[in-house]
């Protein structure tokens, strides 16, 4: 007789990979670990059900960008330790990330984060070595070509 499990409970955050021209958008999470890069977005609030729409509000409240939004590409989990100080400590988060394209704005970042670069392909893997999941949703993205097709 297999063993009954509860379900794992976790929020739900969506990622931008916004491409303009060549480059796309990096963002900085100053709280641990720290100079950690991220990219725009977040997770999905009560009520939301279009998560296209959803994507495109996370955007613009951290760096006042209308986007477009594309099709997921990737996918990864995240968790917060419970001692950390960051803002999700505690929190388990499935992550999806989308291929986007810049419409319109200019960058202003919110209080969520403290540095952003608009980076090319050779440029992130030269500045950022890091092995994270954001990293590793990035090479995902060249890798696939996603920076060379249309939305």
């Amino acid at each position: 007789m297999t063993e009954v499990r509860e379900d794992e409970r976790f929020c739900v955050g969506q990622k931008a990979v916004i491409l303009k021209g060549k480059d796309i958008l990096l963002l900085r999470d100053p709280l641990p670990p720290p100079g950690a890069i991220d990219l725009p977005g977040g997770k999905i609030q009560v009520g939301e059900r279009d998560f296209a729409k959803a994507l495109q509000r996370e955007v613009y409240e951290e760096s006042r960008l209308t986007i477009k939004v594309g099709s997921p590409f990737f996918v990864s989990y995240w968790e917060f330790p419970n001692q950390s100080v960051h803002r999700n400590r505690g929190k388990k988060i499935f992550l999806v990330f989308y291929a986007c394209r810049y419409q319109a704005g200019t960058v202003k970042i919110s209080d969520e984060h403290d540095w952003f670069g608009w980076v090319d392909k050779n440029s992130f893997r030269t500045k950022f070595p890091r092995q994270t999941n954001i990293c590793q949703a990035i090479e995902s993205y060249f890798g696939q070509g996603l920076d060379r097709k249309q939305l």
